[in-house]
């Protein structure tokens, strides 16, 4: 689990999980490069998970077989992540994990970085689908997004608390693809605005990222 330098991690019992039906979580195998969006579906404390996530066909039969994985979520305004292994895989009825309850996972509470002003084009994922967004400030654990959605899209009833997924353009750094976390939201003459947190970058994302922030910083001082 990836995380900033300086901040404060704790190793606390997986008996405090706090998970509820209907929860987001973040899905990313060690070593792949993606993340899976998913909700939890079931489970049976202190023996197993399942969680709702649309994987595709080779990775899931992949972990069908059994294999680790790394479950993060959003509780109360703190990043919690575990390792656990896969039970089972299927397709049908829907697309479903099962994997272990966990007996250790880490409570991560990041710091807040200032922003450095941009305008990077994007593509923002929810559950209706992808969107065309601007971001217009970044840091190193975060950014704002803006994104024009009707009164009827789903994506303008998005609130505090909610996982997307944000694909950005850094540039010479190339493009990035990574979960983040809604942490407010405005809505505006047809504009929502959502500050959020990125909640599962990898170190090559996060050196990306680096790289971008401290060229902004050489060429706008």
């Amino acid at each position: 689990m990836t995380v900033q330098t300086d901040a404060k991690v704790v190793m606390i019992p997986g008996v405090q999980l706090s998970v509820s039906l209907g929860k987001d979580v973040i899905v990313r195998v060690p070593e792949k490069d993606l993340a899976y969006r998913g909700k939890i579906v079931g489970f049976d404390p202190y023996d197993y998970l399942i969680a709702s996530v649309r994987l595709p066909s080779s990775l899931r039969e992949e972990l069908s077989m059994g294999g680790q994985i790394i479950v993060k979520y959003v509780h109360q305004g703190t990043v919690y992540g575990f390792k656990t292994l896969v039970r089972n895989a299927i397709s049908s009825p829907t697309s479903l994990l099962f994997f272990d309850y966990p007996t250790v996972m880490e409570k991560v509470q990041l710091r807040r970085d200032s922003r450095t002003n941009c305008n990077l084009d994007g593509t923002l994922y929810s559950d209706e689908g992808e969107h065309d967004c601007l971001i217009l400030n970044i840091s190193s654990t975060g950014c704002r997004v803006s994104v024009r959605a009707k009164a009827r899209d789903r994506i303008a009833a998005v609130e505090a608390g909610a996982i997307l997924i944000l694909s950005l353009n850094l540039g010479a750094e190339g493009g990035i693809k990574l979960p983040i976390m809604v942490r407010n939201a405005k809505r505006e003459q047809g504009l929502l605005t959502l500050g959020s947190m990125f909640l599962d970058p990898n170190a090559e994302e996060e050196e990306r990222i680096g790289k971008y922030l401290e060229r902004m910083q050489r060429l706008t001082r």
